[in-house]
Formats: structure tokens, C-alpha cells, sequence
């Protein structure tokens, strides 16, 4: 072998023969539409580009972002070697102007050096559409169009961009519209909207987009052409069996357009500061009658359809020095996120000082109105308030100290009584302080199996449960079960040949002997485990599973076997039925409902409701919430911190929350009451037990967890008392007969009491309850994508069960039978 390779001839035995390096367009010159998109290359020989390559700027021409292709070749030529690198960079190019246009020469930096491009030359010619041979113009163009005549200077006014195309050659857009809308201000586009027409006898489609826009200054504007791209289909291909179009795509540039914007009209007026449009003013002042110190909001109201990014706030108002003024940052809302259309509102505090008769306002705000082309001037009714002089102090004592006061006190019986003064608008109230927490409904089919056991003799019950709840308690049980899987992992890989299969084995090995390790690691390491034939056995597996093409090593079986069995856990005691948190599951549930729990820690969310920072309090109570549910203080408390950040919708939610867990709370009851009002919300559920009749008010005596106890244990207590009457039949103890009477009444008047109760509370006694807390949309599958699946706006203040969740989306289900997905975060539930 060796005298053969030495036989051989010598450029044979070259690897490669070196060529010259380099660079250049492909093609360098030649003929490319206008607004067409082409492709230029740039083709590196026995050399590639380090680092992106610094094109010079050529006028009428658009460069892309370039692709890259490598290709390599090895060929063997009359004895000879050589080896062929090229690297292709493709760009995407669109001439924009009709003209000779020259890429000049320059310089690119390569693996190889620095290396000179040649320059390229095209000619620009017209796009033709296909072999028709028809102009780009007469198949596809897009033009602006733009109100008849000139506009005023900050007038919105409508503005709408049509694409209009052939539709024979239609096949789709190839991109959103793009354009640059300075100098003029400019809502989003709608969506497109199609039109099939027919014009000279050739179908046609056109796209609009609409939008409203104002320019801020008076002159001629052209407005900036807009592009867009399309693709044409010019043809079939029929090289396959299905027939596929043949698509060219095309930048549309639009028509020129100008618009002529007129200067508003001199003088202004004094207190004009720019408004454009139709706008109306509304002075508000409550109450019209108050005592030095009690506050007096005055509400001012700006609205309309005008230029309101340049209107610069309300106008300013002037009250008498005899008032503390407390003045907010006005408040701005659009209506339905349009950019003209707004309403300006803001609430000044005002606070007498002293008494007497007092006039607000009026105030007067100018605008111009393009309709009429002149200002206009609005102004507000001024409003009279009288202030009455403070109310003097109460004295301690009831009784007259003097004769005269006696008689004015005798004789005031005849004289008729000052009316009565009003209560305070409702506030919300001070946080509760920690309490015991509420118990958590338990399900229908766990509740009937309750009732259903009492039929059984109670102490058979009573050790199943012990013994059952004492398996479930036990912290061995996980290890025991890690063990039992581990065992059966490895008779399963014994047998294991496919590789997918093998993987999933040697993982769910992992797992299980994580487990029975209590490594508390995500990932576990073999350095955690405190047995070094169980960290090879793991540094093994992770060789497998991470190193492509190794094999589990021969002995790793065996050596697994002898590990599993060396590792011992304990069995499980059944003397442990006769713990006391097992031997009194009952007792314990009782407990659980009326003693108390461990508080939560509210310290940190009160102190921040104290210093008026409701959103650190918020933040606070829902952490406590994460770990505690069913914490109806924490519940009472997040409710009155959503309410001083206005967000109703929430706070009526955890209101309601709060209530079904601890409904027998007077200050959760009347909180309940006040957060509906204030979000304009009256569920048909929650209506009666604000205006309770008798059912209602016997029901919010206790919580529905409180109820589904009390029904277990009147059941529990009828089954006893049968049974003892059955001992004093059987023994002849009529004595104790009274006794089992009372019994039976006291089970049927709780059993009553308890069925009516959750019977009356309905859907609000499923642990799976939640309440729609802001507008939504109910959609038939979990995704925010419109089409093609069917939807439904979704009111606030519903309530429903959800049965299933998916990726931060619950499903509903109404009492209609009527089901629905929507955002977690649009729901509060009410026990979870």
C-alpha cells in the first residue's frame, strides 16, 4: 500500500490548489423593474465575509437583509486537486426610482484580507405583471384619500388608504401597510376592509384602511407615500400534479397626495388655548349645603370629539380665600382607546373656613368648531353653596343646669323637632384584625358519602377513617412508594430495547430515586446522595441520557438491585390510628370551623393601609392569601384596598369572598353591600342576602362549611339515637326513651336547618365557585385568537363553577349548562 501512494503522481497528492480570492455581484449589471423586488448576490470565492458587510448607499435603490448559502465542491481534473469554497450573500433589492442606477466599487473585509468589489450597473425600467406584458400601474395601485377642499388647523378629519388591484392577479398582501404619518397625528388603522367591484368590464377588489388624523400647523402638506407589499399570481405551474400558482411579489407605492390645512381665524379668543372640535363643559358641586370643615367636591367635566393631544388640561378656577383647596391631577379617559374622543374630569376638595353664602364658578372654555369655522365658548351655571357655622359640641350631661334651661326643656315638647342630620356617605371601613379562617365546602359526592356512613356502625367508621387518615398522614408513605416504583422501573428495563423507551425508564429512575433520597434539588446531583453506589449508579444514568451513544453499563442492573435492597424504609404502623389526629377526624373537622387557626401575617398590609399605601397593603394580603384562602379577614382587608384604588370589579369579588366564608360578620356583610353598589353590580345570587328574607337569614347565620358540618352531624346523631333506642327496646329501658326523643328532634330540626341553609346559598357553597370580576369574553376554546371560534362578551358580576384549567384559562360552567373559557386573572374564586 505504502509503494502505491508513493507510485502515485505528485499534484495528486495536494489537498487543494489555491485560486485567487474573490468578491463580486451576480449579476453585475443588467435591466430591474421598478418597485419590483429582485435578488442580488454577492459571491465570495476561496474566501467568506468577517462580520457583517457595510454596503455603500445607492440612490433608487433599497437593499434587504441579506441570506446566506454556503457551497463546497472537491473535483479531481487531469491529475489535479482542486477545492471550491463559495459563500453567497442573496439580497433583496426594489428600485425606487426610474433612473440609471450604479452600486459603486468598495472595499469588504474577509477571512483572507481586504478584498475590492467592482462596481454594478442597472438600468430601471417599468414592472410588467407575468408575460402579459401589462404595467404594475394597470393591475395594482393605492392612492390616499382625503377630505374635499382644505381643513383647519387641528380639525380631525377622515383619512383613508385604498389598495385597488386586478383580481384575476390577486393572490394575497405580502405585508402590513407601511408609512411614516408625520407631520400629522394619526389614530391606529382599522382593519382592512375588501370591496369587489367591477370597472371596464375586469373584476376588481379594493382594501381600505380608514383612520381620523389633524395637522397641527396651517400650509400645504404632502403627505408621505405609503407602501405595501403584494403578491400577484402570474401564472400556474404544472409540473406536479397540482397545479401551484407562480407568485411575484411588488412594493405599491402610493399616489402623491397634499393636503391644504387653513390657520384658525384672528383674534382668538382670551381664554382659548388651542381645542379643536366639539366639546361640552359640566360644573358639578356636592353637597350645595355644608358646615365650615366638612368637605365640598366641586367636579368639573370636559368631553367632545377634538385635537385632545394638544389640549393642554381644564380651565383654571378661582374660589374664595374662606376655602382649603385640595386639588387631584385630572383624570383623562378615551373612549374605546379612539385618540379624539375623550372625556377630561377633575375633582377639586374644597373645606369652608367659614360660614355664609358662597358662588362657584362660572367657568368658560373656548374652542373652535370647524363646522361653523368660528370659536365658541362655553360656560357653566354658577352654583351657590351655603355653609352653616359649625356644630357646637354636644354637652356631657343630659339634664338642665338651670331653671330657664329646664323650662325651655319642659317646654319643648310643643315646639316641632329640627329635623334629623344626615349620615355620612358610606367610606370603607378600617382592616379587620387577624381571625380564625374559614373552612372550605367540601364536594357533593364527599358530602353524601358522609351522610351515607352514618347508616354503619359508628365505631367501624370511626377506626376506618383513623386508620385510613393515619396511611395518608404517614411521612414515610412517599418513601415506600418511590421504593415499590424503583423496583418495578428495573424489572422493566431488563427487557427494554427500544432506545425512546430505554430513556424514559432511566428518567423515571431518576425521579423515583430522588424521591426515595429526599433530595430536595430540582435537579438533583450525584454529589447529594450520601451513598456512593447510589451516585454512580446517577452519574451512570446521566451519561446515558446526556452523551449520545453510550450504553447503560453491563453491571448497572445489578448494581441498582443491590442498591434498592440495601436501602430500607420502615413499614407502616397501624398503631398509629390511635394518634390523636387520627383517631378524632370528626372532632378535628368541628375544630376546624369554629376554633381558632393560625393567624396569618396581616402586620405588613395593615401597617401599609396606615401609611395610605394601598397597593403595598394589596400585595401583602394576596400573599397571604397564596398560602391561605380561605383567611376571610385577608379577604375583608384586599377588598378595602382595591376599593381605594378604585378597582371595584376585584374588590366586590373578594367582598363576596369574604362574606360566604364568614357571613355572620357585620362589618363583611355591610362591606358586601358597599362594594356592589360602588361597582354597579347586583348578582341575582347575592341580592337576598343583603335584603335577607327568612331562609336568607338563617342561612348566613354560618358559612357553607359550617352548614355541610352541621348536616353530617345531625345525621350522625339520628343514627346514634336509633341505635340507642334499639339497645333501651331490646333491654326494656324505657327511661331512657325522653332522652332518645330529644335527640331525634334536635338531629331533624339541624338537619332541617342545614339542608335549607345550602340549599339557599346554591352555587356560592361549591368549593369551585368564582366570580367574574371584570368584562370579559367567553370563548368556546382557550386562546385569544378570534377566528374561527365563537365568543361572547362576559358581564361582571356573574358567578360560576369551574371544572377545568389550561395554561392561565378556567372553564365555567353556568347554571344554564351554558360552558366558556376565560383569563384566570378576569375571575376571583371564592374558597381557592
Amino acid at each position: 500500500m505504502l509503494r502505491l501512494l508513493f507510485r502515485l503522481p505528485l499534484p495528486l497528492l495536494l489537498v487543494a490548489t489555491l485560486h485567487a480570492q474573490t468578491v463580486r455581484w451576480e449579476p453585475g449589471s443588467g435591466t430591474l423593474a421598478l418597485n419590483q423586488l429582485s435578488e442580488l448576490n454577492l459571491i465570495f470565492d476561496q474566501c467568506e465575509p468577517s462580520g457583517t458587510v457595510a454596503l455603500p448607499a445607492v440612490a433608487g435603490l433599497e437593499f434587504g437583509t441579506p441570506s446566506r448559502a454556503e457551497q463546497n465542491s472537491f473535483s479531481i481534473l487531469n491529475g489535479s486537486a482542486s477545492r471550491s469554497h463559495t459563500v453567497s450573500l442573496t439580497y433583496r433589492v426594489r428600485p425606487t426610482e426610474q433612473r440609471t442606477v450604479r452600486i459603486p466599487a468598495f472595499d469588504v473585509i474577509t477571512d483572507k484580507g481586504r478584498l475590492h468589489v467592482a462596481p454594478a450597473t442597472f438600468e430601471i425600467g417599468d414592472a410588467t405583471v407575468g408575460q402579459s406584458n401589462l404595467s404594475l400601474e394597470a393591475v395594482v395601485q393605492s392612492r390616499f384619500t382625503l377630505p374635499e377642499g382644505q381643513v383647519w388647523a387641528g380639525e380631525v378629519f377622515p383619512l383613508t388608504y385604498s389598495l385597488n388591484v386586478a383580481r384575476r392577479y390577486f393572490y394575497q398582501l405580502g405585508s402590513d401597510l407601511d408609512w411614516n404619518p408625520a407631520p400629522l397625528s394619526v389614530e391606529p388603522w382599522s382593519k382592512p376592509e375588501p370591496l369587489e367591484a367591477t370597472l371596464n368590464g375586469e373584476a376588481r377588489i379594493s382594501i381600505f384602511y380608514k383612520t381620523r388624523a389633524y395637522a397641527k400647523t396651517a400650509g400645504t402638506i404632502p403627505l408621505n407615500p405609503a407602501t405595501q407589499l403584494v403578491n400577484l399570481a402570474t401564472g400556474t405551474s404544472t409540473f406536479t400534479v397540482f397545479a401551484r400558482p407562480n407568485l411575484e411579489q411588488f412594493s405599491i407605492t402610493s399616489k402623491p397626495a397634499e393636503l391644504v390645512v387653513r390657520p384658525l381665524p384672528a383674534p382668538a379668543p382670551a381664554g382659548f388655548n388651542g381645542a379643536v372640535g366639539q366639546f361640552t363643559l359640566e360644573s358639578k358641586v356636592v353637597p350645595a349645603t355644608a358646615a365650615v370643615g366638612e368637605p365640598v367636591t366641586w367636579t368639573l367635566t370636559l368631553a367632545g370629539t377634538g385635537n385632545w393631544p394638544d389640549v393642554p388640561g381644564l380651565p383654571a378656577r378661582s374660589v374664595s380665600k374662606d376655602f382649603r383647596v385640595v386639588q387631584p391631577q385630572a383624570k383623562r379617559v378615551n373612549k374605546d382607546n379612539a385618540l379624539f374622543e375623550a372625556t377630561l374630569a377633575e375633582d377639586i376638595v374644597l373645606i369652608p373656613t367659614k360660614a355664609g353664602p358662597y358662588t362657584l364658578g362660572p367657568v368658560t372654555f373656548s374652542y373652535f368648531d370647524p363646522k361653523t369655522g368660528a370659536y365658541q365658548t362655553v360656560t357653566t351655571e354658577p352654583v351657590t353653596i351655603t355653609v352653616a357655622p359649625a356644630a357646637a359640641p354636644t354637652p356631657v350631661s343630659g339634664e338642665p343646669k338651670s331653671e330657664t334651661e329646664k323650662a325651655a326643656a319642659g317646654s319643648s315638647g310643643s315646639q316641632p323637632s329640627a329635623t334629623s342630620a344626615q349620615p355620612p356617605a358610606t367610606l370603607p371601613r378600617d382592616p379587620l384584625p387577624p381571625a380564625a379562617s374559614a373552612g372550605t365546602p367540601v364536594s357533593s359526592s364527599t358530602l353524601r358519602l358522609a351522610l351515607l356512613s352514618s347508616l354503619l356502625c359508628p365505631l367501624l367508621v370511626w377506626a376506618g377513617l383513623a386508620l385510613r387518615r393515619a396511611r395518608l398522614t404517614d411521612p414515610r408513605r412517599p418513601l415506600r412508594e418511590a421504593r415499590h416504583r424503583l423496583a418495578a422501573t428495573l424489572h422493566r428495563l431488563r427487557s427494554a430495547s427500544d432506545p425512546d423507551e430505554l430513556a424514559a425508564l432511566i428518567q423515571a429512575w431518576q425521579r423515583d430515586a430522588a424521591a426515595l433520597w429526599q433530595l430536595p434539588a430540582v435537579v438533583p446531583t450525584a454529589g447529594q446522595f450520601t451513598s456512593e453506589d447510589w451516585a454512580g449508579l446517577w452519574s451512570d444514568s446521566e451519561r446515558v441520557l446526556y452523551r449520545p451513544g453510550t450504553a447503560l453499563p453491563t453491571d448497572w442492573l445489578d448494581r441498582a438491585g443491590q442498591a434498592l435492597a440495601a436501602k430500607r424504609v420502615p413499614g407502616f404502623s397501624a398503631f398509629q390510628l390511635f394518634l390523636p389526629r387520627n383517631l378524632l377526624p370528626l372532632a378535628l373537622l368541628a375544630l376546624a370551623c369554629v376554633a381558632a387557626q393560625p393567624v396569618f401575617a396581616a402586620e405588613a398590609g395593615a401597617s401599609a393601609y396606615a401609611k395610605t399605601d394601598f397597593a403595598a397593603a394589596a400585595n401583602a394580603w394576596r400573599e397571604t392569601l397564596k398560602t391561605e384562602p380561605t383567611a376571610w379577614t385577608a379577604r375583608h382587608n384586599l377588598s378595602l384596598a382595591l376599593v381605594q384604588q378604585n378597582q371595584w370589579g376585584e374588590a366586590a369579588g373578594q367582598a363576596l369572598a369574604a362574606f360566604v366564608q364568614q357571613p355572620a360578620d357585620p362589618a363583611v356583610r355591610g362591606h358586601l353591600d358597599f362594594t356592589l353598589k360602588g361597582a354597579g353590580l347586583q348578582p341575582a345570587e347575592i341580592a337576598p342576602f343583603i335584603q335577607p328574607d327568612l331562609p336568607h337569614e338563617l342561612a348566613r347565620l354560618a358559612s357553607p362549611a359550617c352548614w355541610q358540618l352541621a348536616l353530617v352531624s345531625a345525621v350522625w346523631l339520628a343514627a346514634l339515637a336509633l341505635g340507642l333506642w334499639l339497645w333501651c327496646a331490646y333491654r326494656g329501658r324505657s327511661s331512657l326513651k325522653p332522652v332518645v326523643g330529644s335527640f331525634l328532634v334536635i338531629a331533624a330540626l339541624l338537619a332541617g336547618s342545614a339542608g335549607l341553609s345550602l340549599h339557599t346559598y346554591g352555587v356560592l357553597a361549591d368549593a369551585r365557585a368564582v366570580f367574574v370580576a371584570k368584562p370579559s369574553t367567553l370563548r368556546s376554546i382557550p386562546t385569544d385568537i378570534d377566528a374561527p371560534q365563537k365568543s361572547t362578551p362576559l358581564a361582571p358580576g356573574l358567578i360560576a363553577i369551574t371544572d377545568k384549567s389550561f395554561l392561565g384559562w378556567q372553564r365555567l360552567v353556568f347554571p344554564t349548562g351554558q360552558t366558556g373559557w376565560v383569563r384566570s386573572g378576569d375571575l376571583v374564586p371564592l374558597w381557592r
